[in-house]
């Protein structure tokens, strides 16, 4: 879209602040609740927030294909009747640190959701602007599901014999596949070539590099636009750049600037030095070593990549750096080295020193005899931080390549920290890939599902071995508490490729992303498809059985109740687990006939197929859990009706109890909102459902005709919500 004309170059951040749960009563009176008490329940549900979190993770970098600046409604051309899905889009790029919010001047723009609130942009929003010299908007087309689709299967390449994950999804390398491609080549030299662009700010700062140089070859250059930078700064200076020539065939050079078709490995024109802006290996570098001139006129091979320092970065810069080696492991077989990695290539290759200079943001220079840099300026920091939400995919599918691969089970069954060789053994992957998976384990030790310790032995020294971490453990197949069944479902390609589609649907008529994408309703799908929905069932019951814990730990809700009725419960496992709890209460579970169908009962459990829109069987008490979330307010406000005939008065003991996320984005830790958020994005994908805070909460209460409500904070995601007549 169009960039706002109203936007400010100022910005702020929104911080929310880390408070005690706690729940409001109608009367308006707030009293502090205390969560779940037991320590292991409470890790338990922080261990899911945090699963969920990393599983949802490729939502972050979904939410930013709609539009490069999104602007009000009127001016982005979106249907009216999707304003409020607008709104919850920038809700979630604004937690993500894209825009900013701020009272909207009189007579400026509109806002995302009403109340006076603006939106402004951020420093990492600013390098969307197309207009912008520093523009990455480009890179945004790698969310591409060419990119996207190898990642599914990475559990079988692990097992398999190909080289890249992309070639076994393709059955060609990615630079054959590009070669065939060309509008997918396009959109790709042009995110290499904005990248590029920022590097001038590098060029121009680090001049003592180049000075006493009359020739430089960028090799691997691409397009020519570091090469071109560099000639306009130093226009002395004779620059070739060297790519393959279908590359580099119709590229026009300048006085100071030439293109050379031809091989990396095989020959490097002489220069005084050589430029590797990717990938690097030995022989290259032995290529390089050829091509330049003697120490003593200034020949020196300098290189401009990613140096992974785990121990002294930041963590999201590690985060990113770490995001784009999976990215090479995937597409090219390459990789993101450490210091002691790159160390050993130098020498392998006869160089016989080097220095490494930390430069802005990703990237450090590797050359000889440089002078320090000057720090990390913000507009790096802007570009680490759109970097790692256009990978930010890569989480996700390294999560379910976990699960594919069995890790956590494997690492169980050791009975001790597993070394890599030990794992690599266990798993049954070819001794060739043991480097790949050394590199998929150290992004899941970083984002916390794993962890490394040392392990001594007598005869072989130290070692580094893993354990699994509290999230790992909700991913172990035969504990109680598993959620892989959740994770592997929710990382169905059916439900991730619709997001690909989320610009085009947000501007057009169809219902949802889901039916823009796959041309039929969530439901429809669901009907054709029985294995999906066999494995989305599934997943359901895994969440429910955590759910159950928080439940359960609420005794004193079904104190004074003697029948319950589970609406919406599937195959009755919150039901069942609350009449195993209380064997006094008589449980019945309401779902589509087709759901419960043929489902074993108990003495204290039954399953009635119905529909919750028309009917509900009188009871005591109602338990909704997970359901209000997938229906629109309209259709809420029905379902609450109906409860609300089938339960007694107050004084007699009646009420509903929901299960549902309430969204506090002042209140709440980041992590938590951000799952929330992610969930609330979920649903706008295959329904009308979304995720409510606690003002749009009781607006569907009063509506329904309830006159009291108490919302209780508890461990995890969801909140207990009692609702009285």
């Amino acid at each position: 879209g169009e960039i706002s004309r109203f936007y400010q170059d100022s910005y702020h951040h929104l911080k929310g602040k880390m408070v005690r749960d706690t729940f409001v009563g109608s009367d308006g009176i707030c009293d502090v609740l205390d969560p779940i008490q037991e320590q292991k329940a409470t890790g338990l549900f922080q261990a899911q927030t945090h699963l969920y979190g990393q599983m949802f993770n490729y939502l972050n970098s979904m939410s930013l294909m709609p539009v490069t600046l999104p602007e009000l409604v009127s001016a982005l051309h979106i249907p009216p009747n999707k304003t409020s899905c607008m709104h919850r889009l920038m809700r979630m790029l604004v937690h993500s640190g894209f825009f900013a919010t701020t009272e909207a001047v009189t007579g400026g723009g509109g806002g995302g959701g009403g109340g006076g609130e603006a939106y402004v942009l951020t420093p990492p929003s600013q390098l969307l602007v197309k207009d912008n010299t520093n523009c990455l908007s480009p890179f945004l087309s790698l969310i591409n599901p060419a990119f996207v689709t190898p990642w599914h299967s990475l559990g079988d390449w692990f097992r398999g014999s190909e080289p890249t994950a992309f070639q076994q999804a393709y059955g060609m390398a990615f630079w054959d596949y590009n070669t065939q491609n060309p509008e997918l080549n396009s959109l790709f030299n042009a995110a290499m070539a904005c990248d590029s662009q920022m590097m001038n700010f590098v060029i121009k700062d680090s001049k003592p590099i180049f000075e006493g140089l009359d020739s430089i070859v960028d090799v691997g250059g691409g397009t020519g636009s570091l090469a071109r930078i560099i000639s306009e700064t130093f226009p002395h200076m004779n620059c070739t750049v060297l790519e393959i020539p279908q590359v580099v065939s119709s590229l026009e050079g300048t006085e100071n600037l030439k293109y050379v078709g031809g091989d990396m490995f095989q020959h490097i024109p002489s220069a005084d030095a050589s430029y590797l802006s990717d990938e690097d290996c030995v022989k290259i570098l032995k290529k390089c070593k050829e091509a330049i001139s003697s120490k003593g006129k200034g020949g020196k091979v300098i290189i401009v990549d990613v140096v992974i320092n785990e121990k002294k970065d930041e963590h999201e810069l590690t985060e990113t750096k770490l995001l784009f080696d999976m990215l090479m492991m995937v597409v090219a077989a390459g990789k993101e080295r450490s210091v002691e990695e790159w160390e050993r290539l130098f020498l392998e290759a006869g160089f016989s020193h080097y220095k490494i200079t930390s430069l802005f943001g990703l990237r450090s220079l590797i050359e000889m005899d440089v002078e320090q840099g000057h720090g990390v300026s913000e507009l790096f920091k802007a570009q680490c931080h759109l970097y790692k939400h256009i990978y930010y995919f890569i989480e996700s599918m390294s999560l379910k390549c976990a699960l594919q691969l069995g890790i956590p089970d494997a690492i169980q069954k050791n009975n001790r920290p597993i070394t890599l060789q030990q794992l690599v053994s266990a798993l049954n992957i070819p001794e060739s890939k043991a480097n790949f998976l050394q590199r998929l384990m150290r992004i899941l030790d970083h984002t916390g599902f794993f962890d490394t310790v040392k392990i001594h032995d007598d005869q072989e020294g130290v070692e580094e071995g893993y354990v699994l971490t509290p999230s790992s453990k909700l991913l172990l197949k035969d504990s109680p508490t598993s959620l892989s069944p959740a994770v592997l479902a929710m990382l169905d390609p059916v439900l991730m490729n619709p997001w690909f589609s989320l610009g085009e649907w947000i501007q057009g008529k169809e219902l949802t992303p889901f039916e823009t994408y796959h041309g039929m309703s969530f439901g429809e799908y669901e009907k054709r498809n029985l294995k999906f929905i066999n494995n989305l069932n599934e997943g359901m019951a895994s969440d429910s059985k955590l759910v159950s814990l928080v439940v359960k730990e609420h005794k004193e809700i079904f104190e004074s109740v003697d029948s319950l009725v589970d609406v919406g419960g599937g195959t009755g496992t919150l039901a069942r687990s609350l009449a195993d709890a209380y064997p006094h209460l008589k449980c019945t579970v309401l779902d589509l006939p087709q759901v419960v169908a043929n489902l074993p009962e108990s003495e204290n459990l039954k399953f009635v197929g119905g529909d919750m829109f028309k009917s509900i069987p009188s009871t005591d008490a109602i338990i909704i859990k997970s359901v209000l979330l997938n229906w629109s307010d309209e259709d809420c406000i029905k379902i609450l009706k109906r409860c609300r005939e089938a339960i007694p008065c107050k004084d007699n003991g009646g009420k509903v109890v929901l299960v549902e996320m309430v969204i506090n984005d002042q209140k709440d830790e980041q992590e938590l909102t951000k799952t929330r958020l992610f969930f609330d994005m979920g649903m706008m994908l295959i329904g009308n459902g979304r995720g409510r805070n606690e003002i749009e909460w009781k607006k569907l209460f009063l509506e329904a005709g309830f006159s009291h409500y108490k919302i209780t904070a508890v461990s995890g995601l969801n909140s207990i919500i009692e609702l009285y007549p």
